[in-house]
């Protein structure tokens, strides 16, 4: 029976030319979807955001806020003073007054699905995000999201951008996507990691030094198992674990298919990105990610 996994895998076993023409015909179709789909909550009153390198003081460290057990140990690190912060996801229940904030789930499609588009939703608002920051739908293209959802729930609060999903099939194909990624100069380029596709919009957007938090591969979220306690019981983040502890499993999305996972495409961003003269680091010397990335002094 034929999946996504599956197909992936044949892919991946093509010759690396042949997987790259597929990514780019993927890459075209969805141009296509994107614009449909935009074209509809431009009609709902939605703002399209776009990045622009001379919009921003590029001077300023960039901040990008995952969601790992490390951000509880690296986020106090942070000058704001010196510093543009980009949040996605339940971030802003570390910080609600980030510069940016990427939101990505609306859908009643299932009841995973559901729970975390209310979650988010209803955090949002209780926690003052769209007052303190600009907030930003992405993931256009994931079939899962409901336009009409999406323009009901955030046309007068928050902005979308288009996405460019970057496929990779195979490890042969980390490095010259991830090149690709990094010409991209609009939209937001993603493959594997929200981490990834915003660190490539911080470089368009003209920043030169890029500080990750909570990029950490294993381990627990920084709010835990769940964010509901503290979305709608008001109970405390927990305390920062002891990374000595151990015993953590590396998640899907470190591993991947096919071979491909985060730390294959960090590690090939990082490479890529010094040849624009931008410096990409782990917040915290902690955090596994740091093994690849290196790691900013914050502390």
């Amino acid at each position: 029976m034929l999946s996504k996994k599956n197909i992936r895998v044949a892919l991946g076993k093509l010759p690396l030319p042949l997987q790259l023409l597929c990514a780019r015909l993927i890459l075209w179709l969805e141009s296509i979807l994107q614009e449909v789909r935009a074209s509809k909550l431009k009609r709902l009153g939605m703002q399209e955001f776009v990045a622009s390198a001379n919009k921003f003081d590029s001077s300023l460290e960039c901040h990008i806020l995952a969601s790992g057990w490390s951000l509880n140990h690296s986020y106090e690190t942070i000058d704001r003073a010196k510093s543009f912060v980009i949040g996605f996801n339940f971030s802003f229940l570390k910080c609600n007054d980030p510069d940016l904030h990427f939101i990505e789930n609306a859908s009643v499609k299932d009841l995973r699905f559901f729970v975390n588009t209310y979650q988010t939703f209803f955090a949002l608002e209780k926690l003052n995000v769209y007052a303190n920051a600009k907030v930003i739908f992405k993931n256009l293209s994931e079939l899962k999201n409901s336009m009409g959802l999406i323009g009901t729930l955030y046309s007068d609060k928050a902005f979308f951008i288009k996405d460019r999903h970057f496929r990779i099939f195979g490890n042969k194909g980390v490095a010259p996507i991830v090149a690709q990624m990094c010409a991209e100069t609009q939209g937001l380029p993603q493959a594997v990691s929200s981490v990834v596709g915003l660190a490539v919009l911080a470089k368009m957007m003209g920043f030169k030094k890029i500080i990750v938090h909570g990029l950490d591969f294993q381990g627990p979220h920084f709010y835990g198992r769940d964010a509901s306690e503290i979305i709608f019981n008001n109970g405390a983040l927990p305390q920062p674990i002891n990374p000595d502890e151990g015993g953590f499993e590396l998640h899907k999305t470190a591993i991947g298919e096919n071979g491909v996972g985060v730390v294959a495409v960090i590690k090939a961003l990082k490479h890529e990105l010094k040849k624009y003269g931008v410096e990409i680091l782990a917040a915290s010397k902690l955090s596994p990610s740091a093994e690849i990335l290196g790691w900013a002094e914050l502390e």
